[in-house]
């Protein structure tokens, strides 16, 4: 996969509000599904959050806006308004083609920022792995 770091503070984004639990994934009956344990950031050990935002983009000359997901290991949930403003520390995309030749982006994070009340930036980061 190619990976991209991202300035958080030049890229506006937004908190849906929505934050959930990521489940590991495990094979039962020759089938991949999540299972009942939340899934774990590799380097820190945290348990893994994925936040939703709201961000502009623009493809061809076209601004539209997105909302997608960034994977951030926190020791609590954390808790984000809807439409506030949040920033991510070390914030990466990776991006690889899905089996229909469409681009499908994958979102992860150190942290979120500083400036949020400590229930809010507690812990932190992604999922995935670290992007070169």
């Amino acid at each position: 996969m190619t990976a991209y770091a991202v300035d958080s503070k030049r890229q506006g984004m937004r908190s849906t509000g929505i934050v959930e639990e990521i489940f590991e994934w495990v094979e039962r009956d020759g089938k991949r599904r999540p299972s009942d344990v939340q899934a774990r950031d590799e380097d820190s050990g945290m348990p893994l959050w994925s936040v939703e935002v709201i961000y502009k983009q623009q493809s061809w000359g076209r601004v539209s806006s997105v909302t997608n997901r960034v994977s951030v290991g926190m020791p609590q949930r954390p808790v984000l308004g809807e439409f506030d403003s949040v920033e991510f520390v070390d914030l990466r995309a990776e991006v690889r083609v899905n089996q229909a030749g469409g681009l499908v982006e994958s979102w992860t994070a150190d942290r979120i920022a500083d400036g949020k009340p400590a229930a809010q930036a507690s812990g932190q980061s992604s999922g995935s792995g670290k992007a070169a």
